[in-house]
């Protein structure tokens, strides 16, 4: 078989079965193939989640810190986690 309706190929995929990222754009809402990433949610308990901004909205949002040059955490008291 040959031709767009090869299995596992998708209407707006690329060749070889891989689809596009799409994601919503956390400041105008608009979905986008070309997503950035302007924040990452940790939390306690559970997965975190990543979030994602349009090429013109991400300007709008301060740069994501790279976690191996900030400092280290002080001020905790003895025990404390």
């Amino acid at each position: 078989m040959s031709g767009s309706g090869e299995r596992g190929e998708r209407p707006g995929g690329v060749p070889g079965g891989t689809r596009v990222p799409v994601r919503m754009c956390v400041r105008c809402c608009a979905i986008t193939d070309a997503p950035v990433v302007v924040s990452a949610v940790h939390q306690g308990s559970g997965p975190g989640f990543t979030v994602y901004a349009c090429r013109d909205c991400a300007p709008h949002f301060p740069r994501v810190p790279d976690v191996l040059s900030l400092p280290p955490e002080a001020g905790r008291g003895e025990g404390e986690r």
